[in-house]
C-alpha cells in the first residue's frame, strides 16, 4: 500500500478535478488542509489555522511516523499531480540516506518519499520559514551535511502548477524574508551550477546554523514570529521535542 500525504492550502478543487481515484487502486491518500477549504470524500486532518508549508510537513511526518508507525511515505502538494506508478518508484528508490523527488531541481520536494529514519536523522522542516518556500532548501542543506542525497525522478517543472505564485500576489515578499532568514541561517550559497547559485539554492558556506559551531543542524531557533504564532508568554528556548509538540500538537487538529 502506498501512504499518500497531500498538503493542501488553496488549490484543492484543481487537485480533485485532476486526481482519478480509479487510476490509484494501491494507494491510500490522506490529506492535512492548511486553507480551511471544504473538502468532503477524503480523509482528511484539517488545521485550525495555516501552519505553512514546513509545519504542514512536520504535521504530516507526525502522523505518518509516530501516529501511524509508517516507514516511508509519499508527501506531495495539490498543484502537482503524481502518478501511482511513479509514487512506487519513488517508493522503492527511497531510503534512510536517500530523499526521492518526482520533479528535476528546484522543484524535487514538491512531491517527494521520505523515510522515517530520515526525518529522526535531519530533524523537523524549519517553520520560520514563513508560509512557503525556502523551507526545502534548508532541508537540503542539513541533508547535505549529514551524507543523506537528494535525487529525483527528473520529471519537468511543469508538473508543478506553482499555485501559490499564481493565487498570492505578495508570494514574491515572502520569498525574499525567507531568503533573508536562509542567509542568516546557513550563508552563501555556494553552489557550482550557475543557475542555482543565482537561485539561492544549498549548499551554502556554513556548517552550522548561524556559524555557531555548538549548534546541531536539527537546531530550530525560538524567534519573535514562532513566539507569535504558538502565544507563547516568555523568552524560554524549548527543547526540540517541546518545539515538536507546539508545532503540530495534535489536539489543535480536527480529524473528519
Amino acid at each position: 500500500m502506498i501512504n499518500y500525504f497531500l498538503l493542501a492550502y488553496q488549490g484543492f478543487d484543481y487537485f480533485k478535478e485532476k486526481f482519478d481515484k480509479d487510476k490509484y487502486p494501491n494507494t491510500r491518500l490522506r490529506i492535512i488542509d492548511n486553507g480551511n477549504q471544504k473538502i468532503e470524500g477524503y480523509e482528511l486532518y484539517q488545521a485550525k489555522k495555516n501552519i505553512g508549508c514546513a509545519g504542514g510537513f512536520n504535521l504530516i511526518c507526525y502522523i505518518a511516523f509516530e501516529y501511524l508507525g509508517l516507514e516511508k511515505i509519499i508527501i506531495g502538494q495539490e498543484d502537482t499531480i503524481v502518478e501511482e506508478k511513479e509514487m512506487e518508484e519513488l517508493l522503492e528508490k527511497c531510503n534512510e540516506n536517500t530523499i526521492i523527488g518526482l520533479i528535476k531541481p528546484h522543484f524535487d520536494l514538491a512531491t517527494f518519499a521520505l523515510h522515517k529514519k530520515t526525518f529522526i536523522k535531519i530533524g523537523m522542516f524549519d517553520e520560520n520559514c514563513i508560509d512557503g518556500y525556502c523551507e526545502d532548501a534548508d532541508y537540503k542543506q542539513r541533508c547535505y551535511l549529514n551524507g543523506v542525497k537528494i535525487e529525483n525522478l527528473g520529471k519537468s517543472g511543469e508538473r508543478n502548477l506553482g499555485m501559490s505564485r499564481r493565487k498570492n500576489k505578495r508570494i514574491y515578499d515572502t520569498i525574499t524574508v525567507n531568503r533573508i532568514y536562509i542567509k542568516e541561517k546557513w550563508g552563501k550559497s555556494i553552489n557550482k551550477d550557475e543557475m542555482s547559485l543565482k537561485d539561492e539554492q544549498p549548499p551554502y558556506e556554513f556548517k552550522h546554523p548561524f556559524n555557531k559551531s555548538n549548534l546541531d543542524t536539527k537546531f530550530i531557533p525560538m524567534t519573535e514570529r514562532m513566539k507569535r504564532i504558538q502565544d507563547l508568554k516568555d523568552n524560554k528556548l524549548l527543547s526540540q521535542e517541546e518545539i515538536l509538540r507546539l508545532l503540530i500538537d495534535p489536539q489543535g487538529i480536527n480529524k473528519s
